[in-house]
């Protein structure tokens, strides 16, 4: 990646600019909304929490549980990548310079600290998208802005607003955004002050309506992982996933009965550890290599939350990072921060209020030996000593109050578009979002949304064919019922409202409006949804052909398809589908997926073993489907040797000497002996 221009004056600079890197293809987003029960999350029925204080249970939830509509997924992309110019916008002065992808939510790809000749953050020299975010597609390094509902932020993939304002103590880039599911925003205000080498962010989050709400956030900053690296911030004790499964654990912190949990290289399988302290008088977090030096992080006190994540030494964990980079080139942990305590939880929003803080991001030295001390509480006490020098508290604090009061200020220019709807929200509600934020879109395209907002109802050119996007919330939905009383019911105003009503869990009450929608029109989109709420599997069946035969259907349907056939276990009607397909269908890869398990329950063994050659790009995170497939290979390798089912040990045998291969291992936990799967992970061999 093009490393931002290296400004030999005191003052920042913000530019646009260009980066040139290999690129994997991002297709458009999934035309059919996708309900909470289609996610493939393997943690949905998370059990209850254990050892956690009720401040760290507050708000609690359940991953999985919650829907991404009117977001829409991102499953349309690959493993290739072609070299690509890509749109950034730089900013920096001779001391420190940073790059950020405002086309990819904002995400600030590279921090480089020049006085020393190194970037602070795990600067990702790929492009590529992985299965790991609320919406699917996800790419890793850098910094994330992770809000505002719980899992990788829904435009982690996606345009925001970029724009910057001249101040007295120098430029601020402005990163925001309207959320779509809690219909409030939010902001990012990047400061670096004359002459410094320290990132200042200002986040604010805006609730514009009189409805209390919860809300989401953590900041995910990425370290390039290096042997002996450790990480160092106030605890008095731990917090664990535990794998498998998803459950918060307290936990002693480091836990030296396990073994030194501060050390990433220590983790075996894929971890996040919750530093708790709760009654520390200032929270940070840093990472620190071998030398002691390294990034760290501090901010003012609304932000209650640290955390690291890291792959783990596992093949599995091994080959995501590979995967999402290059190969021997993805290696990384995240240091977080957050507003709640733990990421299982949200924090309240109260309606026509906001929420401030401040970090501070730079680097770090700390003296090795004190810094790898074998007590940890010692490395804590000399790291969090050359915090305070570093990032002086009051220093912070009135930063903060610089930054706090030019949030509401108007930016100068906007140097980046992101979503029409924060403007189509306020033009609907007849109210602005936030004081300083502009969300308008210079000319509009036409859309059944831009109709029913300027108009109260949608125009015979909106009613041709199924939108590209969905709108569920009650005030679109209002909007979309006042309609019906100016121009009668329409077959769109019956499906959108169908839609909401099933996201709300009220089943009846869709299936009603998805009969009236395609009594009034048939469309794809509207038998799909009659499959979605079909009383039987006849049923549905009967309306999913009905769907995939009409004009409009995208090839998508298809992979939702044969994922009902197999899970209703009709292997005959799958195979008589898939045989059908065309050439460009069969190629999906959910499809390729449902073929491999055709050709493994009838034993076609080089079919299977073909299949499993593919390149996989939009694999879940903690989805085993792969590993079953070549555990099912190998057994069926042995069946048609002996002419019979093989024993355990004989399976067992096989799969030692033919373990899973790289490019099909995406475990995020090892498998163990039972009588160790009730811990958490054991120490690294």
């Amino acid at each position: 990646m093009n490393t931002p221009p290296d400004h030999r004056e005191n003052r920042a600079k913000i530019v646009t600019s260009t980066a040139q890197m290999p690129v994997a293809r991002l297709g458009p987003p999934n035309p059919m909304p996708k309900f909470s029960w289609q996610h493939l999350f393997s943690d949905a029925t998370t059990p209850p929490n254990r050892g956690l204080s009720v401040q760290e249970s507050l708000h609690g939830f359940v991953w999985g549980k919650d829907s991404v509509l009117p977001y829409q997924v991102f499953d349309n992309y690959e493993r290739n990548q072609v070299s690509q110019v890509l749109p950034i916008i730089s900013m920096g002065n001779s001391r420190l310079g940073l790059t950020i992808a405002p086309q990819f939510g904002g995400r600030l790809l590279s921090l480089r600290d020049h006085d020393r000749g190194r970037d602070l953050v795990f600067a990702n020299p790929v492009f590529q998208p992985g299965n790991l975010g609320l919406l699917n597609a996800w790419f890793s390094g850098g910094i994330e802005w992770n809000g505002l509902v719980p899992g990788h932020t829904p435009v982690a993939c996606a345009p925001v607003f970029a724009a910057t304002l001249e101040t007295d103590h120098g430029p601020i880039l402005r990163l925001y955004e309207f959320d779509r599911v809690l219909e409030v925003a939010w902001q990012i205000d990047l400061f670096i002050p004359d002459g410094d080498d320290r990132l200042f962010v200002h986040g604010r989050i805006i609730n514009p309506d009189r409805t209390d709400k919860l809300a989401y956030w953590w900041t995910n900053t990425a370290v390039a992982a290096s042997p002996g690296m450790r990480v160092i911030s106030p605890a008095e004790y731990g917090i664990e996933h535990v794998l498998p499964g998803n459950q918060l654990e307290r936990f002693p912190f480091p836990d030296l009965s396990r073994f030194d949990g501060s050390y990433p290289d220590n983790w075996v399988d894929a971890v996040s550890v919750f530093f708790r302290a709760p009654d520390a008088p200032r929270l940070w977090l840093a990472a620190l290599d071998q030398d002691g030096v390294g990034l760290a992080q501090t901010a003012t006190d609304a932000m209650r939350g640290r955390k690291f994540f890291y792959f783990g030494t596992g093949p599995g964990g091994k080959h995501w990072m590979d995967f999402l980079s290059q190969t021997g080139k993805g290696d990384y942990i995240e240091i977080q921060s957050g507003i709640a305590p733990t990421q299982n939880q949200r924090f309240p929003l109260p309606g026509n209020t906001e929420i401030h803080w401040t970090e501070c991001y730079g680097a770090l030295v700390v003296d090795g030996a004190k810094a790898h001390a074998a007590d940890y509480q010692d490395a804590v006490a000399a790291t969090g000593d050359a915090v305070n020098r570093r990032f002086p508290a009051e220093e912070l604090e009135a930063i903060d109050l610089f930054l706090r009061q030019i949030s509401v200020r108007p930016s100068d220019q906007r140097l980046a578009l992101g979503s029409p709807w924060g403007g189509r929200d306020e033009r609907l509600s007849g109210r602005s979002i936030a004081a300083g934020l502009d969300f308008s879109i210079p000319d509009p395209q036409p859309s059944a949304w831009e109709d029913l907002i300027e108009e109260g109802k949608f125009s015979p050119k909106s009613l041709e064919a199924v939108p590209d996007d969905f709108v569920v919330s009650a005030r679109w939905c209002t909007a979309i019922s006042n309609s019906a009383k100016a121009q009668g019911d329409t077959w769109l105003s019956r499906l959108m409202l169908g839609l909401a009503a099933l996201n709300d869990g009220r089943k009846a009450e869709a299936a009603n409006f998805f009969e009236g929608s395609l009594a009034l029109k048939p469309t794809w989109l509207g038998y799909r949804q009659c499959a979605l709420v079909a009383p039987s599997q006849e049923a549905a069946e009967r309306a999913y052909m009905q769907a995939w035969g009409l004009p409009g259907a995208p090839p998508e349907l298809a992979d939702e398809i044969v994922d009902f056939y197999r899970q209703s276990g009709q292997i005959s009607a799958l195979k008589a589908f898939l045989a059908d397909l065309p050439a460009v269908v069969q190629g999906r890869e959910r499809v390729i997926l449902a073929r491999a398990q055709v050709a493994a329950q009838s034993g076609e063994v080089e079919a299977l073993e073909d299949f499993l050659t593919t390149e996989f790009a939009t694999i879940r995170e903690g989805e085993t489907l792969l590993g079953d497939l070549w555990q099912a290979l190998q057994r069926n390798t042995i069946r048609r040797t002996l002419g019979r089912d093989p024993t355990s040990t004989e399976l067992t045998a096989r799969l030692s000497q033919f373990p899973l291969p790289e490019h099909l291992n995406f475990q995020m936990h090892t498998a163990r002996p039972a009588s160790e799967n009730d811990k958490t992970q054991q120490r690294k061999a």
